[in-house]
């Protein structure tokens, strides 16, 4: 880089350190959400640390728990009870490894140690994965469901906490009910481990779905986007299923069983959304998973004690699809009365349509998939007998009888995947509501075919399938970043084990904040009304003042770390005080009492005399020294003040967030390199077979190399990522603006490379019929116009400068807003001979310099100065060319214009040199390049928008309009589909039937007797009138109540141990939530 560049007192290495920005302080432009929620945590994290500090200056560590160990992990959680130090301390330290998880995501969010990265895409890689992870590792862990039930009632009793083994219970219960109760009729036996669609069967659904769809994302794999939707499809329709089989199993309606779902549905999502000022809508499965939750609740509980009818449940479902068919279905404006005082058509992240119309994409995509669900669970004990009654049968009978089934199902899924499937990504968009259960039921009835694929599972992808809310969730932030739009980077430069190290963090604590979710529900949502709404009244008021001080640190413009550590303190402090003084004094006594006692397992009297002595120091509040009370708070003022300096130092050395480049950049965007390509490798072979069918190359390295321009490296903390700018993004920064080019070929070159980068391919192309000396004239995107004007000599620029700075005062005018001026190899060449022609240029350079910044003063004008690329004067064609325009005649030409005020006249600086010097012999008459060697000088200038124009002006987003993808026609077939699953009592929508035409008895509707009694019994009522009357309890029910599975299974059979909602969901839906 030449030293006329630094006359600018710019872009030099010896420089860069002047240039780099001064570290934006953290949370400087955080939002009061975010504020809110680390002042919130803050005070958590100051209590736990304080109460730790204690427990351990007074020798009482051991005790934290209880004495009962800890109560972390998959078990239930005792309530919380503030008079216990146990169980505050307990809460405590939960929540502040919630809230370290926050900060962590938080960190890669907005203050990475490295600069985030675009996503890239290769087809092979994707299906590589795909294969290695769900086929091969999956098929590798393939487990016997009862040897993984054994492990797991291993690991439970091993641990001895929380769970008490309900799904070892559940088949144990189910192995002694067939022995008691043999089936009536030729069936075979039911087991909870061969049950179809059974618990591990559905963990391993959500598992590989979960992995195929996170790769989706990670990789931008928008080729297979329809498939992606069809296993949205698939969760949403296990939300209708699941929760139908809960209620009917269980009939419990109560607030705690709605307020434990939702708070497993939100309560992560909840706090992403305060810690990163996110809309609810951006993770917008979670509002698809509460809506539908909803949507089931209300149909359950409307006449609840007439469920166990035959008709009336059947009935309520059918109303509802109808209702589904008017509101989504039919463009009557229900949808927009419905939710419209709820959403709005503003602009949000995730939602760039506006929430109302996102809302409705969203709900419409899937309307159909949670009803479906519900039908499916509905006559899951008829399809769970259906399978079972054709297992009893001759193997040739089963077989025929399977096999028809199986043909109808292929011939609809292949007319699927031949038809809608192969749609392009907008029109399958509207077919999806009404074809995406085909593959489906084609893969629950495939996955279930024999009782040996019912009984074994990928044990992998069960594990995987167990935290699937979670991954998606923390996805967003420390898996990906900028909302799930560009790639978290650890280790820059190694992709692949930068993805080992992300992924390993990325899973170890979303499986952690599974862990806490339901720890902390278990704590704060017993299974007691009262409890459950004093908690949410204190955690809501809480919140709300902690908002309302992050506002008022807004308003007053105090909004920094150091306001944010001084709260924490204070309030850590009040909170730390409360649970001193409320739970202190009797943890002291019953750790003394403990101690002293001979009955503690003679613990204590294993302990030497000295060391009993010590530990009893303190346990009298009249004992405690002054260092064991002053102290902890210090401590945890101390933790405070790591995390702080913590945060601060990533805010200070960090990538920071995608945004626009900061003028300091200025520095740096020059400074780069042509790189090496060689197309030769692995991954392009793969590509040149499968997209052109090519099977070599001839040109290889280190013949015939591509080559790629890339920026060096630059600080962190720089904030430069500097990138390629598509179309589309410069759309968005030259949109309703006007660009003039204004100079030589060199120039003209320049143009010609920024027109093809936004989006006009030939631009440039060589034509000897054209002119070759003229003005050119564009319009982009109907709103841009950008041209080019012939002037080779400074003269010639001088004039035509002149020109638009004359206009621009004109009324009616619209000046530039972007000017790009380049010259100087024909001033060398024709005009710098004399001492006269010199002098007379000199004048002209500074009066140039003058118009260049009247431009930017007078209209606010961003004028950029393209100095001209460096010459190769071995090839230059003429004589008087070789003897005036040598590379080193212009490298003092370039001086020249440096020394006379153009450069420093200039917002911005394009350095020709810098990214042709390399590529010099590669100019074929001295003095231009191939075409795209200025694709590099284009995207230079490119990234320089960030700082040399304000903000795009972008078009008003005008939304579509709710319910323009309303289809009645296949809405009436959905309702007719949902009239034959509910008439016909077949979860498969009439597919079942197929079977009885070669095997009798099978029918479903002939089954329908047979399989609810046997559930109803189980569930502890008389047997019922399936043919209409409610059913009776039960004599000699007694007290207690069975709870049952759908599938016809007792899972537990106690009235006053209320079993919790996560074990019922995991026996009943087939997820560990």
């Amino acid at each position: 880089m030449g030293d006329y560049l630094r006359e600018k007192g710019g872009p030099s290495a010896a420089s860069a350190a002047y240039y780099d920005p001064s570290p934006p302080p953290a949370l400087a432009d955080a939002a009061a959400s975010t504020v809110a929620t680390a002042m919130l945590f803050g005070s958590i994290i100051f209590a736990t640390a304080s109460l730790a500090a204690r427990m351990w200056l007074t020798g009482t560590w051991e005790r934290r728990d209880g004495g009962g160990g800890g109560e972390e992990g998959g078990g239930e959680s005792r309530p919380l009870d503030l008079a216990s130090l146990p169980s505050a301390y307990g809460f405590l330290r939960r929540s502040s490894a919630f809230g370290l998880i926050l900060l962590y995501s938080y960190v890669c969010e907005n203050h990475p140690p490295h600069f985030h990265e675009e996503k890239t895409y290769d087809r092979d890689e994707f299906f590589f994965w795909t294969i290695l992870v769900v086929v091969v590792a999956g098929g590798r862990s393939v487990r016997k469901n009862a040897d993984i039930e054994r492990r797991s009632e291993r690991r439970s009793s091993g641990t001895g906490g929380g769970g008490d083994g309900s799904a070892s219970r559940l088949g144990r219960i189910g192995e002694e009910d067939r022995v008691r109760n043999p089936p009536t009729s030729a069936t075979a036996l039911p087991s909870p481990e061969t049950e179809v669609l059974n618990r591990y069967q559905t963990e391993e659904w959500k598992g590989w779905m979960q992995f195929v769809f996170l790769l989706y994302h990670y990789m931008h794999a928008t080729e297979v986007y329809n498939g992606i939707r069809v296993l949205i499809t698939c969760y949403v329709w296990m939300t209708g299923y699941g929760n139908l089989s809960f209620y009917y199993a269980t009939n419990d309606y109560s607030f705690p069983r709605v307020a434990q779902m939702l708070w497993r549905l939100n309560f992560l999502v909840f706090f992403l959304c305060l810690t990163h000022g996110n809309p609810y809508l951006l993770y917008y499965i979670c509002p698809l998973h509460t809506y539908f939750f909803a949507m089931v609740y209300a149909v359950m509980f409307v006449g609840k004690e007439r469920n166990y009818t035959k008709w009336w449940i059947r009935t309520k479902l059918g109303v509802l699809a109808l209702i589904v068919f008017l509101v989504w279905d039919c463009d009557f404006g229900i949808f927009e009365r419905l939710h419209g005082m709820f959403l709005s058509d503003e602009p949000t992240p995730g939602s760039i349509m506006g929430s109302k119309w996102e809302w409705y994409f969203r709900s419409y995509l899937d309307h159909w998939s949670a009803l479906l669900g519900m039908v499916f669970a509905l006559n899951f004990p008829i399809a769970s007998l259906f399978f079972r009654k054709l297992e009893a049968r001759s193997k040739k009978r089963r077989w025929m009888g399977k096999s028809a089934v199986a043909a109808g199902m292929l011939l609809v899924l292949c007319l699927w995947a031949n038809g809608p499937l192969t749609y392009s990504k907008i029109p399958y968009n509207s077919t999806n509501p009404y074809f995406g259960f085909v593959p489906l039921l084609a893969y629950v009835y495939f996955r279930n075919l024999t009782p040996t694929m019912r009984s074994h599972t990928m044990d992998l992808l069960r594990e995987i399938g167990k935290t699937t809310l979670e991954t998606y969730l923390c996805q967003h932030h420390m898996w990906l970043t900028s909302n799930s739009k560009t790639v978290l980077v650890f280790v820059p430069g190694w992709p692949r084990v930068n993805l080992v190290v992300v992924t390993w963090a990325y899973v170890a604590l979303s499986r952690k904040l599974h862990d806490l979710t339901l720890s902390l529900r278990g704590t704060l949502l017993p299974n007691d009304r009262g409890a459950c709404v004093n908690s949410l009244v204190g955690a809501a008021v809480t919140i709300a003042g902690f908002y309302c001080a992050a506002f008022l640190l807004e308003g007053a413009d105090m909004t920094s770390l150091a306001a944010v550590g001084m709260a924490s303190t204070v309030c850590g402090g009040l909170l730390y005080q409360t649970v001193v003084d409320s739970s202190w004094p009797a943890y002291q006594k019953s750790v003394k009492k403990s101690k002293e006692s001979t009955d503690d397992d003679n613990n204590y009297d294993a302990v030497s005399e000295s060391e009993r002595s010590e530990l009893s120091m303190g346990q009298d509040d009249n004992d405690e020294t002054i260092y064991s009370k002053l102290c902890p708070p210090l401590i945890g003022s101390m933790v405070l003040l790591v995390l702080g300096l913590t945060l601060n130092g990533f805010a200070a050395a960090g990538a920071g967030a995608i945004g626009p480049l900061p003028p300091q950049c200025d520095a740096f965007v020059n400074e780069g390199l042509w790189i090496p390509i060689d197309g030769c490798n692995e991954a392009s072979r793969g590509m040149a077979y499968r997209d052109y069918g090519a099977v070599g190359y001839g040109t290889c390295a280190p013949h015939g190399n591509s080559f790629l321009w890339a920026w060096k490296e630059q600080p962190s903390r720089t904030r430069c990522r500097f990138g390629h700018r598509s179309e589309a993004k410069i759309k968005t920064a030259l949109n309703r603006r006007s660009v003039a080019f204004i100079g030589d070929s060199m120039t003209r070159y320049v143009y010609h490379a920024s027109m093809r980068a936004m989006g006009i391919a030939d631009s440039g192309a060589y034509d000897a019929t054209g002119p070759k000396h003229a003005d050119i004239s564009n319009t982009l995107w109907g709103t841009t116009p950008i041209n080019f004007k012939w002037a080779p000599l400074a003269v010639d620029q001088l004039g035509a400068l002149k020109e638009i700075n004359q206009r621009a005062s004109q009324a009616g005018i619209q000046p530039p807003d972007l000017i790009v001026l380049g010259g100087g190899a024909w001033d060398r060449l024709h005009v710098y001979a004399t001492d006269e022609d010199r002098q007379s240029h000199t004048a002209t350079l500074k009066e140039l310099g003058r118009e260049m910044q009247k431009a930017q003063e007078s209209y606010g004008a961003a004028v950029v100065w393209f100095i001209p690329t460096t010459i190769n004067s071995k090839a230059l064609n003429t004589e008087e060319k070789r003897d005036h325009m040598r590379e080193e005649d212009m490298e003092a030409m370039r001086a020249v214009y440096a020394r006379n005020g153009i450069l420093s006249s200039s917002s911005f600086v394009i350095d020709g040199p810098a990214f042709t010097s390399s590529r010099v012999a590669e100019s074929y008459d001295g003095v231009h390049y191939p075409i795209q060697v200025y694709d590099a000088g284009a995207q230079i200038l490119f990234n320089a928008l960030d700082w040399l124009l304000p903000p795009g002006i972008e078009d008003p987003i005008t939304p579509p309009r709710v319910g323009k993808m309303a289809n009645p026609k296949l809405g009436v077939v959905m309702l007719v589909l949902v009239t034959i699953g509910l008439v016909c009592f077949d979860g498969f929508l009439g597919f079942s039937y197929l079977a009885s035409l070669f095997v009798k008895g099978v029918a479903p509707h002939d089954l329908h007797e047979e399989a609810f009694s046997a559930l109803h019994k189980k569930i502890g009522l008389a047997s019922s009138d399936v043919l209409g009357s409610p059913p009776r309890p039960s004599a000699g029910s007694g007290g207690h109540r069975q709870l049952v599975s759908t599938h016809g299974t007792v899972v537990r059979s106690r009235v006053k141990s209320t079993p919790s909602v996560d074990e019922e969901i995991a026996a009943l839906l087939g997820s560990s939530n």
